[in-house]
């Protein structure tokens, strides 16, 4: 059986005097993986460290069973799509695949059964002569997944993929996500909540390198649950309950607001206990642990 695992143990990587990574252990199994974090949290960091794109500072990196110092043996089994995937912009959807795969070595005959067979899996097959700048964001994303896993890889990477996509073209991205994720493992990086929530049950929380947070979703909720309030205040009072309490959400109607707030003991009496989501957790635990930084 093969092993189909990423293990990172003691993993720092520095800039200079800035550490981008800090002793980051994580072992990621076979599957959708959710890595969380804000903009700036060493989360790329991370990902062109796995893709061999960055060297390592410390510690040790293995994917399935391969060390990240051999990079060809790991180049062979990873796709990625990188934040800011770009093709030329002149070229159709099926020719700029069918390019991608001679860089990786593709032969004519496996690239002719390829390329279609991948345009089919991305819903871009009606479209192999659409021009890449004449593609939606969407699309152009999709095409970055094709040539991801154009070569069967183990495992896919994909940063921030959903970033400045539209609801409709998120959701069909999310899905195609979940459907390759079946027998390998995929890594999505990304500091949007809802896509996290949406596709991953294991998840790690990462923020100024270091990881805060490694379990599944199910674990993290627990960390506010009997934490979370709502109650329906005056507009006016909004200013002084933000000061006093993590608010986590806003509805305004009028002159008055209902909102959902974070607080370790019952805030006021009309505050009533409400259900947590995975972003009341996340800016718990982000809050939480900005907190006991501050202390230290």
């Amino acid at each position: 059986m093969s092993n189909t695992r990423i293990e990172i143990k003691d993993l720092s990587k520095n800039f200079g005097k800035k550490q981008a990574l800090n002793h980051v252990n994580l072992e990621i199994e076979q599957g959708m993986f959710g890595l969380l974090g804000p903009n700036g949290a060493g989360k790329t960091t991370l990902m062109k460290v796995l893709t061999t794109l960055t060297k390592k500072s410390s510690g040790e990196v293995k994917l399935c069973g391969i060390p990240v110092e051999q990079y060809n043996d790991v180049r062979k089994m990873i796709g990625y799509l990188p934040q800011d995937f770009s093709m030329y912009g002149t070229m159709g959807a099926y020719e700029a695949l069918d390019y991608l795969a001679v860089l990786s070595g593709m032969g004519k005959k496996e690239r002719a059964k390829k390329v279609p067979e991948m345009l089919e899996k991305v819903n871009l097959g009606d479209q192999h002569k659409t021009k890449v700048k004449a593609m939606s964001g969407g699309m152009k994303r999709r095409l970055g997944i094709a040539q991801a896993i154009i070569h069967n890889p183990k495992v896919i990477v994909v940063d921030e993929p959903t970033a400045g996509l539209d609801p409709e073209e998120r959701v069909r991205f999310r899905n195609l996500l979940c459907e390759i994720a079946k027998d390998r493992i995929v890594i999505l990086s990304t500091h949007i909540v809802g896509d996290i929530e949406a596709t991953c049950e294991n998840i790690a929380v990462l923020n100024h390198g270091e990881i805060l947070f490694r379990g599944t979703v199910s674990q993290l909720l627990e960390a506010v649950k009997g934490k979370v309030y709502t109650m329906e205040i005056s507009s006016m009072e909004l200013p002084m309950v933000k000061e006093q309490f993590l608010v986590t959400g806003i509805l305004n109607s009028g002159s008055m607001a209902t909102i959902k707030m974070i607080a370790e003991e019952p805030p006021m009496k009309k505050a009533k206990l409400a259900g947590p989501d995975v972003e009341d957790a996340y800016m718990y635990l982000m809050n939480h642990a900005s907190a006991l930084k501050g202390r230290e």
